[in-house]
């Protein structure tokens, strides 16, 4: 599971997605309806921001920041590779 979550953390530092600078856990309930949105290939910031929940305590704002990155489909192919 450590490397799972590692070699994701890793794809998204290399799409320059700043998401576990602000998520404590990329793969909690937030960060994983966040990352499915981005394998989907959603790249508006607000609208993958929209995706966290109640519970998170980073803001919208923190969350669309971090979010603004370069997602190209290479980067969603090796998120949704296992």
């Amino acid at each position: 599971m450590v490397q799972h979550k590692q070699r994701i953390q890793k794809v998204l530092e290399d799409a320059n997605i700043k998401l576990g600078s602000v998520v404590s856990d990329v793969l909690g309930m937030s960060g994983r309806r966040m990352l499915r949105a981005i394998i989907a290939g959603e790249q508006n910031p607000d609208q993958l921001a929209a995706q966290a929940g109640e519970r998170l305590s980073a803001s919208r704002e923190t969350l669309a920041e971090a979010l603004h990155g370069r997602v190209t489909r290479h980067h969603r192919f090796k998120a949704r590779a296992r």
